[in-house]
């Protein structure tokens, strides 16, 4: 359970650092440091959707 609130508060942080960038510096969602953010932000989810799934499932 632990493991879930720390992947819970790393996509929380990643999603207020895009909002950030992109709102608070008006840097363009093609910049690259928003561009990294968002990669980083895509892997954590789909971290986060691999302990979701059920043991006996294959992944996709």
């Amino acid at each position: 359970m632990l493991i879930q609130a720390q992947l819970e508060h790393r996509i929380r942080c990643c999603i207020d650092e895009l909002n950030a960038l992109v709102t608070g510096q008006g840097c363009l969602l093609t910049d690259p440091k928003v561009l990294h953010k968002s990669m980083e932000l895509d892997e954590l989810i789909l971290l986060a959707m691999r302990q979701l799934q059920p043991a006996g499932q294959a992944a996709v």
